[in-house]
């Protein structure tokens, strides 16, 4: 856990990245998503047994409906906002493995996406100074689809932190699936998203 103070310490708390503008397709083209976004860490606390971080994000994401010519047609969701996050970890004696929760703390506007969503983080990792962990989203979170409904979906993700050229440059790489609200099963979505790289300026 030590190095991994020390790389979070040198390179990511303090630092603020930008997220270039991404488009992406949702319910096999009917609908189009465009995001972009710029994320600051901080607030780094640790102790013998844990850390935690806080992540600012002040975001810039619409859904638009798609016309039948491919042109934007309908704003459906507009999930622009301001955000804060907050990794905790801490050591496990079983395995001397950091595992813990990612969860949403508060934000702006009326409708929010990630309220009251809470993610597990486990394999976290320093090799090669890049820091890796993986997200498991706990339940189910809504996403727009068709016909002003919603459709419960979660999300695996792998997150990575590394400094190229000097720059912090934060990577996240996640994975829809379908929940059955019943059974709390998943199934993989056809919904497929771009890696969301952030970089330091």
């Amino acid at each position: 856990m030590h190095d991994i103070i020390n790389f979070l310490e040198k390179n990511v708390d303090g630092r603020t990245l930008y997220t270039k503008e991404l488009v992406y397709e949702l319910e096999d083209g009917a609908l189009q998503g465009v995001y972009a976004d710029q994320i600051s860490f901080s607030n780094l606390k640790y102790s013998q047994s844990g850390l935690q971080l806080d992540m600012f994000v002040v975001s810039n994401e619409k859904i638009w409906l798609l016309g039948k010519d491919g042109q934007r047609e309908t704003l459906r969701k507009n999930f622009s906002g301001v955000a804060l996050f907050r990794f905790e970890l801490a050591k496990r004696k079983s395995t001397g493995g950091l595992t813990g929760l990612f969860r949403f703390i508060s934000a702006s506007g009326k409708e929010v996406a990630a309220e009251a969503v809470v993610s597990g983080i486990y394999d976290v990792r320093l090799e090669r100074d890049v820091l890796r962990l993986k997200e498991d989203q706990v339940l189910y979170r809504d996403q727009p689809i068709q016909d002003g409904c919603f459709k419960p979906v979660a999300f695996q993700s792998d997150h990575r932190f590394f400094v190229e050229d000097g720059k912090l440059h934060y990577e996240y790489n996640g994975r829809c699936f379908h929940v059955d609200t019943k059974s709390m099963r998943r199934s993989p979505s056809a919904d497929v998203f771009p890696p969301f790289v952030s970089v330091e300026r």
